[in-house]
């Protein structure tokens, strides 16, 4: 199958890795948490961010927003005039920060830099200055990476001091990296989007569906724990257009936005259930209900799908430039359909364009007891990589350089979770989902099952 060019996602960059000393606090301290620092030799972690968490000196400058500096996209920015004008960020808590990455605006101008500082504090009253002043490299437009040594701190603050053209500071994208390795070896959960809001509020970008009242309910029968479920139909003529492109197949997705998204080196576990009802009828062609989806214009890298009574993990991913639509193009069979019965997954995966990529999948039918590694594939890619410009869009493209292949872009994913389906004229196919979560590992999800 084959989809059409997918609509909002992400960029970011590859993991970043540190020789020198330093530190990590108790990954969840409270303000005031005097907890010590201990050895942390790794940079591995892209600290999630949210609008509130962003604050700024500046005027607002009509669209150009701070909570466009985490939107995922170098199409948008934010601006604020004036030198200096700062923008904090306050994490969570206190991690070892080692290195701030920044997508400066250019106004189409290939030369034009953007001259900036970066101060660090625990207090917000004291201030370090990790990255002293400096101009952003000219003819980029994708992340920068500005690394020091890693910290102990809570606030970040970067002072803009103008660009080459004016003292204007115009900055698309920001992360803030650092030291991952949690000091609770169960690990965390990151994403939750298990219904128990008793809405689709966890799923912030909405419905890819054609008529949300008609196709997407929350439900407290059938549900798999908790209070709530999500029940997914599509129907016939259920395609989705926008700007006159219309979806390959019929669906009713919901989607995430404002989180942090999978990127290259990244590696998570995720957790859900799924019921196919006894009424279920297999669609023409082939049926979707989870997908990390990429900025290509082809199927996704990684989706789990249902086709002649048999669920599975289905791939498109590796090189989609010289191997068109995808260099590793397989299927592998997890489970028989079993309908009227839940399906619980549990699924690793590392996220790479070559074959250091790695999935895992274990998988419990309801009324068995534990889970069974369905299945183990250390050595797959796991997202699409091309030498081939416009393979990947332009907005998202991730520069990467396989050795086999050379230099290319891949681009990172984004999650749809639903029923996306071939054309069927005949059937009405509905499904249930519920316990939807992401987190840093196995244990972590296997604690969200009853």
């Amino acid at each position: 199958m084959r989809l059409l060019l997918p609509w909002p996602a992400l960029l970011a960059l590859t993991s970043f890795i540190s020789t020198g000393s330093s530190c990590v606090k108790n990954e969840y301290p409270g303000p005031g948490d005097s907890t010590a620092c201990a050895p942390c030799s790794k940079l591995l972690v892209r600290f999630p961010l949210t609008p509130s968490q962003l604050s700024t000196t500046a005027a607002a400058d009509g669209e150009n927003i701070l909570a466009n500096l985490i939107d995922g996209s170098t199409g948008t920015r934010w601006s604020g005039q004036g030198d200096p004008q700062h923008v904090t960020v306050k994490l969570d808590s206190v991690r070892a920060v080692g290195q701030v990455r920044i997508a400066f605006h250019t106004s189409g101008s290939a030369t034009r830099t953007s001259s900036f500082e970066i101060a660090i504090s625990e207090d917000s009253t004291n201030w370090t200055t990790v990255v002293a002043t400096r101009n952003s490299a000219p003819n980029i437009t994708t992340l920068q990476d500005f690394s020091f040594a890693p910290t102990c701190t809570r606030f970040i603050r970067i002072t803009g001091h103008g660009n080459s053209q004016s003292n204007w500071n115009s900055w698309t994208e920001l992360e803030i990296w650092g030291c991952g390795k949690s000091t609770n070896p169960e690990g965390a959960i990151d994403l939750t989007g298990d219904w128990e809001t008793g809405d689709a509020s966890q799923w912030d970008d909405g419905w890819s569906g054609k008529d949300s009242a008609a196709q997407f309910a929350i439900v407290t029968s059938p549900k798999r724990q908790g209070n709530y479920a999500a029940k997914f139909t599509v129907r016939p003529g259920d395609r989705v257009c926008k700007n006159s492109n219309c979806t390959s197949g019929e669906r009713m997705e919901v989607n995430r936005w404002n989180y942090v998204r999978e990127t290259v080196g990244d590696e998570y576990y995720y957790g859900w259930s799924t019921l196919f009802p006894e009424d279920w009828q297999q669609p023409e062609g082939w049926a979707i209900f989870m997908q990390w989806h990429a900025h290509t214009p082809i199927s996704p890298p990684i989706a789990f799908g249902v086709k002649d009574n048999n669920v599975r993990v289905e791939f498109s991913s590796g090189d989609i430039g010289e191997w068109w639509p995808a260099e590793y193009q397989q299927n592998h069979t997890i489970a028989q359909l079993n309908k009227g019965k839940w399906h619980d997954f549990i699924v690793r995966i590392r996220f790479k364009p070559d074959n250091t990529g790695l999935l895992e999948v274990w998988h419990r039918l309801e009324g068995q007891a534990e889970f069974t590694r369905a299945l183990s594939l250390p050595n797959v890619p796991t997202l699409q990589w091309s030498n081939e410009t416009e393979d990947v869009s332009e907005n998202y493209r991730i520069p990467y350089t396989r050795t086999d292949l050379g230099a290319g872009y891949t681009s990172g994913l984004y999650v749809k979770h639903g029923l996306y389906r071939g054309i069927d004229s005949t059937k009405t196919s509905s499904l249930y989902q519920d316990n939807w979560h992401r987190g840093t590992s196995f244990n972590a999800i296997r604690a969200t099952f009853q």
